[in-house]
């Protein structure tokens, strides 16, 4: 539909990062042991030293996390 590729993070670059996020789900937590799987993911996608924006947003089966790249220059 986007015609984007699809990128598959390994879970040990997601748990490098599970200190540096807003939210935590328990039982996302207890399956992966990462809290936010998304907040983990956009860090991971943006790069080192990548900042999360805010925390994720979840509706009912969809959930969306932002981060900045470290490289790119603040507004």
């Amino acid at each position: 539909m986007l015609n984007l590729p699809l990128v598959f993070l390994p879970l040990d670059t997601l748990l490098a990062r599970k200190d540096e996020l807003f939210t935590r789900s328990p039982r996302v937590e207890a399956l992966t042991g990462v809290g936010s799987v998304a907040e983990a993911a956009a860090l991971v996608g943006a790069g080192a030293g990548s900042r999360l924006l805010g925390p994720r947003l979840a509706s009912a089966g969809l959930t969306c996390a932002i981060a900045r790249n470290a490289l790119e220059e603040a507004p």
